[in-house]
């Protein structure tokens, strides 16, 4: 979508209640945002800023199968991010890779490279740790804190430490 003097505009077929940048790419302004819709397929957008400064672009545009309540970009592999996502009955995670895009509009599916699947209640958020090639992510959900270890070669998630009941107000 072109840009004007009040800003820069991306519209998307449904509501979407979260946005990450992509942080791994070092070579452009990107984005990647997922949509919820119980009623239909979601759809997780990657974006990028024109080299102008004035658009911003469709990279891709890859079907998810349920709606997507937070994500977060993997801060050293551009094609890998992490969603926390509503079934419909239960909430859950997983850590996706996108597919090679050259450039198509319509590219291939996501591929789940782990569950996130420690969790009894609602998840809240996926944290990638902050910098550096690591393979720790932090799960929480309204009572637990999980910590996890990735291995995107053998597409597994294990859990390295969890913490109960942590949360007290």
């Amino acid at each position: 979508m072109q840009g004007g003097p009040s800003g820069i505009g991306y519209g998307l077929k449904y509501q979407a209640r979260c946005i990450s940048d992509v942080q791994a790419d070092t070579d452009h302004t990107s984005f990647i945002t997922g949509t919820l819709s119980l009623k239909e397929e979601n759809e997780v957008h990657l974006i990028r800023l024109s080299s102008g400064g004035t658009e911003l672009v469709c990279e891709g545009l890859f079907s998810h199968p349920n709606e997507i309540w937070d994500l977060a970009s993997c801060p050293f592999d551009q094609r890998i991010f992490s969603t926390v996502f509503f079934t419909g009955e239960s909430y859950g995670a997983a850590v996706w890779q996108i597919p090679e895009l050259y450039g198509q509009l319509n590219s291939p599916q996501l591929e789940c490279i782990a569950p996130l699947d420690a969790h009894v209640g609602k998840i809240n958020c996926v944290l990638w740790w902050p910098s550096g090639r690591h393979d720790k992510l932090i799960s929480i959900d309204e009572e637990n804190i999980v910590l996890w270890s990735l291995d995107c070669s053998k597409k597994s998630a294990r859990v390295g430490y969890q913490w109960k009941d942590y949360f007290v107000f």
